[in-house]
């Protein structure tokens, strides 16, 4: 049934639009996956959001200990369209359920740090589903992260400063990750219904009043069924 409705609120999308879409989906990835750990400057976390999406990263998980993320529309410019977010309740437990539930789909969790005796970015194993943990600025991400991750890396830097802009450590690692996953020889594009999930939720946006065309189908099909 989704094949037909996918073909159905295609009939309403432009050509040009279609292939583009395929285009992107022939290159998107859920192999490696961003996860921001509280982030309290909105901007920050929607920089990241518009980044997964240049990227071709599929997912982004936020966990929300002590602050809401929302989205910021002049940051993301219409990336939260094409991005899947994935937001955890507030509370203490945050940042746990963010991971546990990474680990249950089979990641591989790495925790950045600025500790340079943690392993470079560049010599990170990414044979397997990986997650990115980011924290905040300041702090970095919390010890009880730490504790849970299966690896810490770092950005190799030569300078004073400490620590990049967290967005742009993001950029970066996304730059570096990506890069080497597509010239490997890692499986990292979408399944098949993977991609037709994400076209239908995507051509649903897209269409205007897409839930009638979809509700009238259903109404035809379940007269046909009745006849």
């Amino acid at each position: 049934m989704q094949a037909e409705l996918i073909k159905i609120l295609e009939e309403f999308v432009t050509d040009n639009k279609v292939n583009l879409i395929n285009k992107v989906l022939s290159e998107r990835t859920r192999h490696l996956t961003v996860v921001l750990e509280d982030v309290y400057h909105s901007h920050n976390a929607s920089a990241v959001l518009r980044t997964c999406d240049c990227f071709g990263v599929q997912d982004l998980h936020i966990s929300q200990k002590l602050h809401d993320y929302h989205i910021n529309p002049n940051i993301v410019r219409g990336a939260s369209n094409w991005v899947t977010l994935h937001k955890y309740d507030r509370g203490e437990q945050s940042s746990s359920h963010c991971l546990n539930d990474l680990r249950e789909k089979k990641y591989r969790l790495v925790g950045t740090t600025p500790d340079q005796n943690s392993t470079s970015i560049h010599e990170l194993d990414i044979t397997e589903k990986t997650a990115i943990i980011f924290g905040t600025e300041l702090e970095g991400i919390s010890d009880n992260t730490k504790n849970e991750v299966d690896e810490l890396v770092h950005i190799p830097m030569y300078g004073f400063t400490e620590s990049f802009n967290m967005s742009v450590s993001a950029a970066m690692v996304l730059q570096d990750l990506v890069r080497r996953l597509r010239q490997s020889d890692v499986e990292w594009r979408l399944t098949e219904q993977e991609k037709n999930d994400l076209k239908f939720e995507w051509y649903q946006r897209i269409v205007k009043r897409s839930d009638l065309h979809i509700k009238n189908y259903m109404k035809e099909q379940s007269i046909q069924n009745k006849g």
